[in-house]
């Protein structure tokens, strides 16, 4: 195996702790009321309706193996749909959507102190996240976590997500490393260990609930419980 020099992350169930519910009643309730400042007049349940069916469209255009969705955009030919055309209600929308549906937003307890210590040791980081990129960049600052990373790419600036080896592809070139010295830490066989083998990578699972990854023909180089292993594991490798 090649020497590691670089370490790329995925973000969520990986760095941080995060549970998200979109099919709670609440989520919508609260969404058809904040619209009537936009003079949208809308009821929780045609909102709903009005973004599942976006949504569908929008997969619908996109010639991908693995599309991913742009959330504001969604919102966006909603509220245009509508005669709303304000960049700012969309983005609003999209940000009040991901607050509503939050019921866990923290940080792993090994997630600073690990990146603190491969910081320190001198390896450039990255991330690669299947993530909505008007919340996401925000919500690793506000988790102290950006910091850490000189690059940081998210599917939706894309428009296709993980396991599509582009993504990590695209992270290594930015890093200007070879993916063959480069090794991404993740939480989900299929997405992650599958997707950074794809580019040529060496994958660490770190599989913190280990009935979330049953898969047995993809395997990963090396399988931790958190992520002080897996960074002793790349010590050892390097």
């Amino acid at each position: 195996m090649p020497r590691i020099r670089a370490v790329i992350f995925d973000y969520y169930n990986t760095l941080i702790d995060i549970r998200t519910d979109e099919e709670k009643p609440e989520v919508f309730h609260f969404l058809s009321l904040y619209l009537q400042y936009y003079g949208l007049n809308m009821n929780e349940q045609n909102l709903r309706s009005a973004l599942d069916h976006e949504k569908k469209q929008y997969l619908k255009a996109k010639d991908e193996a693995y599309p991913e969705i742009d959330l504001e955009v969604v919102f966006s030919s909603i509220l245009e749909k509508e005669g709303i055309c304000n960049t700012l209600a969309a983005e609003s929308c999209c940000k009040l959507f991901r607050l509503l549906s939050r019921e866990r937003f923290q940080l792993f307890s090994d997630s600073i102190p690990v990146l603190k210590e491969i910081k320190r040791s001198g390896y450039p980081m990255a991330v690669v996240s299947d993530a909505q990129k008007v919340f996401c960049l925000e919500e690793g600052e506000m988790l102290g976590l950006n910091q850490f990373f000189d690059h940081i790419v998210l599917s939706t600036q894309f428009g296709f997500r993980k396991p599509d080896g582009r993504l990590f592809a695209i992270a290594c070139s930015l890093l200007d490393i070879p993916p063959a010295q480069a090794i991404y830490i993740g939480d989900d066989l299929r997405k992650d260990v599958k997707g950074a083998k794809q580019a040529g990578m060496a994958a660490i699972l770190v599989s913190r609930n280990p009935q979330q990854n049953s898969e047995t023909e993809i395997e990963a180089d090396f399988c931790a419980s958190n992520l002080w292993e897996a960074w002793d594991w790349i010590k050892k490798c390097g």
